[in-house]
């Protein structure tokens, strides 16, 4: 063999064992899979029971320093027997998404993300996934200011009757002590629900962390045109105070306040709300936040945010108190009872709802958790339940 072959031979082994370490370095993965049941029952007349499950995989390649891609795809997200597949529900191809796919730039003094990405102002002031561009400072004092396209409605023969397109745009400014986070943020929604929606919204947010006690508090107020015919508006604010009375055993409380109209239309949230948030069923289960609702059984809103939670424009004015126990290493109890009441009852019939909730979570092996979870509901003047019960548990492996 000659000298020439031989050391081919010899470059060619060194790539081949160099770049398993060289794409370890680039790329991080991590993710979910998660297997859960459901069950809804109203007045014990009609009940629901199903099961889901989702593979979730994302990761991070680092392509040179300050340089990055990041993506994420959920994979077979779909209730078990929702299409006609022979071999399952997960092989449809609309059973996978592609969540995030962006690249990020570094630059020092401030850092750039294009593509589809995710973004939130706030608890409950803007929420959207969505392909955009977002550019973020650096300092005591950071700036992130934002354009996310959500309709391209690129459809037109002419140029003017492309210029409609759906978007959002905004901007926040943080501050950060040593025991405090605080932000004031702005953001527009212009044409996504119509062709006329010119939607905006103004808010602050803060949170205290003094070791033992902890506030969180946030305030949104919204204006605009809603459609040709209809304003917008929006005042609602959330207080939440916590204590821990030991290093196992956390209690607290919470205030929410949504104003109502029986005119105008009420906004709780700008954007697509991807995040979602449902802190009126929050356990620590891992089941609270999507499948099971109380608009899922009665004539109650479908929005799992507590300001929307009576749907129809009725605000909402509402209590909870809470608790979260850490039972052993592998343990966790979190139980917790709300009243909520509508601000303005002008367009809707439930005066009044009870709703108390409990919730585990269990570590069975390393990354391997179980959640179940419980709520009960009692309504008052609702037309379609007394009372609903509703339950969720769910197998979670994550890596």
């Amino acid at each position: 063999m000659s000298r020439f072959f031989k050391s081919m031979i010899v470059l060619l082994a060194i790539v081949a064992m160099a770049t398993p370490v060289m794409a370890e370095d680039m790329l991080s993965l991590g993710g979910q899979m998660r297997v859960r049941g459901w069950y809804i029952d109203a007045d014990q007349d009609s009940t629901k029971t199903w099961a889901d499950q989702r593979l979730r995989i994302g990761g991070k390649l680092s392509i040179a320093d300050g340089v990055s891609i990041t993506f994420r795809t959920d994979i077979t997200e779909s209730n078990w027997g929702s299409n006609d597949s022979t071999y399952g529900s997960g092989r449809s191809g609309s059973t996978q998404q592609w969540d995030r796919a962006h690249l990020d730039i570094d630059l020092g003094s401030f850092s750039v993300r294009a593509g589809q990405q995710y973004l939130a102002l706030g608890i409950s002031g803007f929420d959207a996934q969505t392909n955009g561009i977002t550019v973020k400072t650096k300092g005591n004092m950071p700036i992130t200011a934002f354009f996310m396209l959500q309709d391209d409605n690129n459809t037109g023969s002419t140029l003017d009757d492309q210029n409609a397109d759906g978007f959002y745009y905004g901007a926040n400014l943080g501050h950060k002590g040593e025991s405090y986070k605080a932000n004031i943020f702005a953001a527009g929604q212009s044409k996504v629900s119509n062709s006329e929606e010119a939607v905006y919204v103004i808010g602050v947010d803060l949170n205290y962390d003094l070791s033992a006690f902890k506030i969180v508090a946030e305030a949104e107020f919204f204006t605009g045109d809603a459609d040709a015919d209809n304003d917008a508006f929006g005042t609602q604010f959330y207080v939440d105070g916590s204590m821990a009375a030991s290093e196992t055993m956390t209690f607290g409380g919470q205030l929410f306040y949504a104003a109502g109209d029986d005119e105008d239309t009420q906004y709780i949230i700008l954007g697509n709300d991807f995040g979602g948030w449902d802190p009126i069923n929050e356990a620590g289960s891992g089941l609270n936040n999507e499948q099971i609702t109380p608009g899922s059984a009665t004539a109650l809103g479908t929005d799992a945010r507590p300001y929307g939670f009576f749907g129809n424009n009725a605000g909402v004015i509402a209590g909870r108190l809470y608790g979260n126990f850490q039972l052993s290493e592998a343990f966790h109890l979190g139980a917790s009872i709300a009243y909520l009441e509508p601000e303005d009852d002008s367009n809707v019939e439930t005066e009044s709802v009870v709703d108390a909730t409990v919730g585990i979570k269990y570590q069975v092996m390393a990354n391997t958790s179980v959640g179940a979870q419980l709520v009960y509901l009692d309504l008052s003047d609702n037309p379609d339940a007394d009372s609903i019960v509703m339950g969720g548990l769910g197998l979670f492996v994550n890596f």
